[in-house]
């Protein structure tokens, strides 16, 4: 019985690691774009690697290692995503979330005209960074 109790502490303990990656120095005030934008200076390429449960997780994973560069920008565009298996893993994620983003400076990134449609798109604060994942694109 003590075993049973033991192997449910550790079982809850890992799904209540879901949700662990927390937004950083400003990480929250991103843009993610739906398609290139429109008026805007590309700044870089950047990609992401990281080994967590959830798509979200990834993602505010990509926006912390942006705000941590040196010209940060202040939108960004998914260009790629994939999962990879993490091998000879026992404990922790099974897959690693890859994730190949462009970085841009825009002028009014809240407003911001987008390739997709050609028109402009208003981004609320609770929009920001959740437009598009893993194929379920909104």
């Amino acid at each position: 019985m003590k075993k049973f109790f033991a192997l449910m502490a550790v079982l809850l303990s890992v799904v209540a690691c879901g949700g662990m990656v927390k937004n950083e120095n400003g990480s929250q005030y991103l843009v993610q774009l739906d398609a290139e934008p429109i008026g805007c200076t590309f700044l870089y390429k950047i990609e992401s690697e990281v080994s967590v449960y959830d798509s979200a997780d990834a993602r505010r994973y990509l926006e912390n290692r942006i705000v941590d560069q040196a010209r940060s920008g202040n939108a960004y565009w998914i260009t790629s995503q994939r999962t990879k298996p993490n091998e000879w893993v026992i404990f922790g994620p099974e897959r690693a979330f890859v994730m190949v983003a462009n970085v841009y400076d825009c002028p009014n990134p809240n407003n911001q005209r987008t390739a997709r449609g050609g028109g402009s798109v208003t981004y609320s604060p609770e929009q920001v960074g959740t437009s598009c994942e893993y194929g379920n694109c909104r």
